[in-house]
């Protein structure tokens, strides 16, 4: 899995947005100046990850972004899979879109990026918005 900067700049800024979590709307401005993302990328990103249901907004020039569910109810993964697509190193290995190739049944590597692809997805599935708000405040106190 490589990760995309659309990818980068999309989990910064549902990150934004859980830590201003339930203190209303997130003006796009804001979230490209704290998460240093050109607003211009961000205008796009963020279109995106309303349109999959992960945000809402209000227009208007008191309007804005907030999350369309609580931050813990949104993990890494699904973001990053809006994004980017699937975790998996490889096609043949992949849950989301898995494609077979020729050398499938007599190769040992498949073994090898399925334990990658199942590491990577453990981890970023288990992590979610409210865990990455929580641990952002304690680095920000120190």
């Amino acid at each position: 899995m490589k990760l995309s900067t659309r990818g980068e700049y999309a989990t910064r800024a549902i990150l934004e947005l859980s830590l201003n979590y339930g203190k209303g709307l997130l003006h796009i401005r804001d979230v490209s100046e704290a998460q240093n993302i050109p607003q211009r990328f961000l205008e796009q990103i963020l279109l995106l990850l309303k349109r999959n249901g992960y945000l809402r907004s209000k227009k208007g020039p008191n309007g804005g972004y907030y999350l369309a569910k609580p931050p813990e109810k949104i993990n890494v993964a699904e973001v990053i899979r809006v994004m980017d697509g699937p975790l998996a190193p490889i096609d043949c290995v992949s849950v989301t879109a898995y494609e077979s190739c020729p050398m499938e049944d007599k190769c040992s590597l498949k073994f090898l990026w399925r334990e990658v692809r199942d590491a990577i997805a453990d981890i970023l599935e288990k992590t979610n918005f409210r865990d990455l708000a929580e641990r952002s405040i304690k680095m920000q106190k120190k």
